[in-house]
């Protein structure tokens, strides 16, 4: 499985969808793991400690959203982050939906 941690894009959101440590037991199960360049750097975590845990480091949002089997995010995703996604993914973390547009719960 294709599990995804982008950079959470929100103002002032500085959490990440995981940490190196989890991601490593994700790796060591054999889920490939793509995480986007600097998603951990406001969390405290570097594209290295990412790597050592296993993670394919992408250089672009549409990568990272489009590979998903699986995306981890702490906010709920924007409208053009939706649009990224491939038929199918699935979607965990903090959402908070009963906040969110009726357009975009209509279109995820």
């Amino acid at each position: 499985m294709n599990v995804c941690i982008p950079k959470e894009r929100r103002p002032f959101e500085y959490r990440v969808g995981l940490t190196p440590s989890s991601l490593k037991m994700l790796t060591k199960n054999g889920h490939q793991c793509y995480v986007e360049h600097e998603a951990g750097l406001g969390a405290g975590f570097s594209d290295q400690e990412y790597q050592q845990a296993g993670a394919i480091i992408a250089y672009s949002s549409h990568e990272v959203f489009g590979r998903a089997d699986l995306l981890l995010k702490v906010a709920r995703p924007l409208l053009e982050e939706i649009d990224w996604l491939q038929p199918g993914a699935t979607i965990a973390g903090l959402i908070h939906f009963g906040s969110a547009r009726q357009d975009k719960i209509d279109r995820l």
